[in-house]
Protein backbone atom coordinates (compact mmCIF):
# COMPACT_ATOMS: atom_id res chain seq x y z
CA UNK A 1 0.00 0.00 0.00
CA UNK A 2 1.62 3.30 -1.29
CA UNK A 3 1.49 6.42 1.46
CA UNK A 4 0.04 9.00 0.05
CA UNK A 5 2.82 11.83 0.19
CA UNK A 6 2.02 15.34 1.59
CA UNK A 7 1.12 17.65 -0.58
CA UNK A 8 3.96 20.09 -1.54
CA UNK A 9 3.34 23.77 -0.39
CA UNK A 10 3.37 25.87 -3.72
CA UNK A 11 5.39 28.86 -1.02
CA UNK A 12 6.61 30.88 -4.60
CA UNK A 13 2.70 31.21 -5.64
CA UNK A 14 2.09 32.33 -2.10
CA UNK A 15 4.27 35.59 -1.95
CA UNK A 16 3.83 35.91 -5.58
CA UNK A 17 -0.15 36.63 -4.81
CA UNK A 18 0.81 38.91 -2.12
CA UNK A 19 2.80 40.75 -4.14
CA UNK A 20 -0.24 41.06 -6.89
CA UNK A 21 -2.33 42.18 -3.98
CA UNK A 22 -0.38 44.72 -2.83
CA UNK A 23 1.17 43.41 0.16
CA UNK A 24 4.78 44.09 -1.53
CA UNK A 25 4.89 47.28 -3.30
CA UNK A 26 7.15 47.83 -6.42
CA UNK A 27 10.78 48.26 -5.17
CA UNK A 28 10.31 46.94 -2.30
CA UNK A 29 13.26 44.56 -0.53
CA UNK A 30 11.64 41.07 0.71
CA UNK A 31 13.62 40.38 3.79
CA UNK A 32 13.98 36.82 4.13
CA UNK A 33 13.19 36.68 8.15
CA UNK A 34 10.42 38.73 7.39
CA UNK A 35 9.33 35.88 4.74
CA UNK A 36 9.89 33.00 7.08
CA UNK A 37 7.42 35.06 10.03
CA UNK A 38 4.91 36.35 7.86
CA UNK A 39 4.10 32.82 5.63
CA UNK A 40 5.82 30.51 8.64
CA UNK A 41 8.12 29.26 6.64
CA UNK A 42 11.57 27.56 6.32
CA UNK A 43 14.81 29.74 5.57
CA UNK A 44 15.68 27.23 2.43
CA UNK A 45 12.33 27.63 1.28
CA UNK A 46 11.75 31.25 0.88
CA UNK A 47 14.73 30.84 -0.48
CA UNK A 48 13.82 28.84 -3.28
CA UNK A 49 10.47 30.51 -3.59
CA UNK A 50 12.80 34.12 -3.93
CA UNK A 51 14.62 32.10 -6.88
CA UNK A 52 11.52 30.95 -8.76
CA UNK A 53 9.86 34.70 -8.59
CA UNK A 54 12.74 35.85 -9.62
CA UNK A 55 13.42 33.42 -12.51
CA UNK A 56 9.52 34.64 -13.60
CA UNK A 57 10.38 38.25 -13.42
CA UNK A 58 8.49 39.36 -10.79
CA UNK A 59 11.60 40.49 -8.15
CA UNK A 60 14.96 40.98 -8.71
CA UNK A 61 17.93 39.41 -7.25
CA UNK A 62 21.00 41.83 -6.16
CA UNK A 63 23.92 40.92 -5.92
CA UNK A 64 25.28 40.54 -1.93
CA UNK A 65 22.21 43.03 -0.95
CA UNK A 66 18.86 40.47 -1.39
CA UNK A 67 15.81 40.43 -3.31
CA UNK A 68 13.28 43.39 -4.31
CA UNK A 69 9.78 43.26 -6.03
CA UNK A 70 10.50 44.03 -9.45
CA UNK A 71 9.95 47.74 -10.55
CA UNK A 72 9.06 48.53 -13.99
CA UNK A 73 10.98 50.74 -16.19
CA UNK A 74 9.05 53.74 -16.69
CA UNK A 75 10.12 54.26 -20.28
CA UNK A 76 8.93 50.95 -21.10
CA UNK A 77 5.52 52.00 -19.46
CA UNK A 78 5.23 54.92 -21.18
CA UNK A 79 5.62 53.16 -24.39
CA UNK A 80 3.03 50.21 -23.81
CA UNK A 81 0.64 52.83 -22.63
CA UNK A 82 0.83 54.25 -25.98
CA UNK A 83 0.34 50.53 -27.43
CA UNK A 84 -2.97 50.63 -25.61
CA UNK A 85 -3.71 53.96 -26.87
CA UNK A 86 -3.76 52.83 -30.46
CA UNK A 87 -5.54 49.19 -29.22
CA UNK A 88 -8.25 50.53 -26.63
CA UNK A 89 -9.20 53.52 -29.06
CA UNK A 90 -9.76 50.69 -32.08
CA UNK A 91 -11.44 48.53 -29.62
CA UNK A 92 -14.21 51.24 -28.21
CA UNK A 93 -14.90 52.34 -31.99
CA UNK A 94 -15.40 48.95 -32.92
CA UNK A 95 -17.73 48.34 -30.07
CA UNK A 96 -19.73 51.51 -30.10
CA UNK A 97 -22.20 50.36 -32.91
CA UNK A 98 -22.77 47.04 -31.61
CA UNK A 99 -23.79 48.34 -27.97
CA UNK A 100 -27.45 48.53 -27.76
CA UNK A 101 -29.53 49.42 -24.40
CA UNK A 102 -29.19 46.11 -22.96
CA UNK A 103 -25.68 46.15 -23.37
CA UNK A 104 -25.27 49.18 -22.00
CA UNK A 105 -27.05 48.28 -18.76
CA UNK A 106 -24.30 45.80 -18.19
CA UNK A 107 -21.73 48.09 -19.01
CA UNK A 108 -23.32 50.47 -16.45
CA UNK A 109 -23.49 47.79 -13.96
CA UNK A 110 -20.17 46.75 -14.19
CA UNK A 111 -19.46 50.57 -13.99
CA UNK A 112 -21.43 50.79 -10.75
CA UNK A 113 -19.94 47.33 -9.24
CA UNK A 114 -16.13 49.27 -9.27
CA UNK A 115 -17.41 52.27 -7.78
CA UNK A 116 -18.57 49.78 -4.97
CA UNK A 117 -15.11 48.30 -4.48
CA UNK A 118 -13.56 51.55 -5.00
CA UNK A 119 -15.00 52.44 -1.44
CA UNK A 120 -15.48 48.99 0.27
CA UNK A 121 -13.73 46.51 -1.77
CA UNK A 122 -9.95 45.03 -1.34
CA UNK A 123 -7.30 46.02 -3.97
CA UNK A 124 -8.10 42.80 -5.52
CA UNK A 125 -11.65 43.63 -5.94
CA UNK A 126 -10.75 47.57 -7.14
CA UNK A 127 -8.41 45.85 -9.91
CA UNK A 128 -10.63 42.92 -10.78
CA UNK A 129 -13.78 45.18 -11.30
CA UNK A 130 -11.85 47.61 -13.15
CA UNK A 131 -10.58 45.45 -15.82
CA UNK A 132 -14.04 43.78 -15.96
CA UNK A 133 -15.72 47.15 -17.15
CA UNK A 134 -12.81 47.85 -19.46
CA UNK A 135 -13.51 44.02 -20.86
CA UNK A 136 -17.16 44.57 -20.68
CA UNK A 137 -17.04 47.16 -23.00
CA UNK A 138 -14.28 45.93 -25.45
CA UNK A 139 -15.93 42.10 -26.03
CA UNK A 140 -18.17 44.66 -28.55
CA UNK A 141 -15.63 44.80 -30.69
CA UNK A 142 -16.15 43.00 -34.27
CA UNK A 143 -12.40 41.67 -34.21
CA UNK A 144 -13.04 39.52 -31.31
CA UNK A 145 -9.13 38.57 -30.74
CA UNK A 146 -8.57 42.39 -29.87
CA UNK A 147 -10.22 42.05 -26.06
CA UNK A 148 -7.59 39.44 -25.58
CA UNK A 149 -4.83 41.34 -26.82
CA UNK A 150 -5.35 44.08 -24.84
CA UNK A 151 -5.75 42.40 -21.82
CA UNK A 152 -2.18 40.94 -22.72
CA UNK A 153 -0.88 44.80 -23.27
CA UNK A 154 -2.53 45.98 -20.34
CA UNK A 155 -0.39 43.26 -17.61
CA UNK A 156 2.76 43.14 -19.74
CA UNK A 157 4.25 46.72 -18.04
CA UNK A 158 3.90 45.16 -14.48
CA UNK A 159 5.32 42.25 -12.09
CA UNK A 160 1.57 41.09 -12.25
CA UNK A 161 -2.37 41.85 -13.56
CA UNK A 162 -3.45 43.12 -10.35
CA UNK A 163 -3.36 47.30 -10.84
CA UNK A 164 -2.76 49.32 -7.94
CA UNK A 165 -3.29 52.86 -6.90
CA UNK A 166 -1.12 54.86 -5.41
CA UNK A 167 -4.14 56.83 -3.66
CA UNK A 168 -8.08 56.91 -2.44
CA UNK A 169 -7.99 60.33 -4.97
CA UNK A 170 -6.33 57.77 -7.88
CA UNK A 171 -8.81 55.10 -7.16
CA UNK A 172 -11.75 58.53 -7.25
CA UNK A 173 -10.37 59.72 -10.33
CA UNK A 174 -10.55 56.29 -12.55
CA UNK A 175 -13.57 56.11 -11.44
CA UNK A 176 -15.06 59.13 -12.36
CA UNK A 177 -12.94 58.23 -16.27
CA UNK A 178 -15.64 55.37 -15.88
CA UNK A 179 -18.05 57.62 -15.81
CA UNK A 180 -17.27 59.60 -18.50
CA UNK A 181 -16.65 56.85 -20.52
CA UNK A 182 -20.32 55.79 -20.56
CA UNK A 183 -21.70 58.79 -20.90
CA UNK A 184 -20.35 59.18 -23.95
CA UNK A 185 -20.72 55.25 -25.00
CA UNK A 186 -24.77 56.42 -23.87
CA UNK A 187 -24.73 59.40 -25.98
CA UNK A 188 -23.31 57.72 -29.03
CA UNK A 189 -20.32 60.16 -29.37
CA UNK A 190 -16.85 58.61 -30.18
CA UNK A 191 -15.29 61.98 -30.53
CA UNK A 192 -15.77 62.05 -27.02
CA UNK A 193 -15.35 58.23 -26.05
CA UNK A 194 -11.95 58.12 -27.95
CA UNK A 195 -10.95 61.63 -25.59
CA UNK A 196 -12.32 59.94 -22.59
CA UNK A 197 -10.00 56.53 -22.89
CA UNK A 198 -7.04 58.53 -23.32
CA UNK A 199 -7.41 60.61 -20.66
CA UNK A 200 -8.01 57.62 -18.65
CA UNK A 201 -5.23 55.53 -19.81
CA UNK A 202 -2.88 58.83 -19.56
CA UNK A 203 -3.70 59.66 -16.19
CA UNK A 204 -4.94 56.24 -14.08
CA UNK A 205 -2.70 56.44 -11.24
CA UNK A 206 -2.78 52.23 -11.60
CA UNK A 207 -0.60 52.48 -14.55
CA UNK A 208 2.24 53.83 -13.27
CA UNK A 209 5.01 52.00 -11.36
CA UNK A 210 5.34 54.85 -9.29
CA UNK A 211 3.76 58.71 -8.88
CA UNK A 212 6.44 59.80 -11.17
CA UNK A 213 3.44 60.07 -13.99
CA UNK A 214 5.31 61.75 -16.79
CA UNK A 215 2.95 62.55 -20.00
CA UNK A 216 2.72 59.87 -22.80
CA UNK A 217 3.27 61.43 -26.28
CA UNK A 218 -1.16 61.58 -27.28
CA UNK A 219 0.42 62.17 -30.99
CA UNK A 220 1.98 58.80 -30.89
CA UNK A 221 -0.34 56.86 -29.63
CA UNK A 222 -3.53 57.31 -31.52
CA UNK A 223 -4.29 58.96 -34.96
CA UNK A 224 -6.54 62.66 -33.94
Amino acid sequence: MKVRKEQRRLLAAEIGAAILQGDYRPGEWLRQIDLEEAFVAKRFDVRSALTQLAASGMVTHVENRGYRVAQPDLNVVREILAIRMLLEVEAVTQALPNIGPAELENIKLAQKTFEDAVVRGSKADQANTNAAFHDEIYRHAANRSLASLIVEIRNRARPGPIALWPSNAELQRSAAHHVEIVDAIESRNLAALIAAVRRHIAESGANYPARDHGPIRETSAAPG
